[in-house]
């Protein structure tokens, strides 16, 4: 009875769980009166598993992204070589587990700014 329980489960228990695969994610980070922002970096850090995602965002206030779908947290760091990030994006600068997004496979990822 051991040997088919044994079996049953493997000889490590139980597998943790695996993350799905990755999605490509296309996204845009745009302000409250719905113009769009960029030039900077926007950090994507998992609340559940995965590694966080350092994006560039396009003058044009898009990017594009691999990652796995679930809940993260962002904030915006300058562009490499730059110093700073743009005034509509200077408040949300530190990291702050409050402030989440969702990503989701085939769903557009938009950042809406306070």
């Amino acid at each position: 009875m051991l040997l088919g329980l044994l079996t049953t489960l493997g000889c490590g228990g139980m597998n943790p769980p695996q993350l799905a695969g990755p999605v490509n994610v296309n996204g845009k980070v745009v302000t409250s009166q719905g113009k769009t922002v960029g030039g900077f970096v926007v950090n994507l850090q998992p609340l559940e598993e995965g590694y966080e995602k350092k994006v560039e965002v396009k003058s044009d206030g898009t990017f594009t992204v691999e990652t796995h779908a679930g809940k993260y947290a962002y904030y915006f760091t300058p562009k490499s070589g730059t110093g700073k990030v743009p005034p509509e994006v200077a408040s949300l600068a530190e990291a702050n587990l409050e402030r989440t997004v969702s990503v989701a496979s085939g769903e557009e990822l938009i950042i809406n700014l306070p």
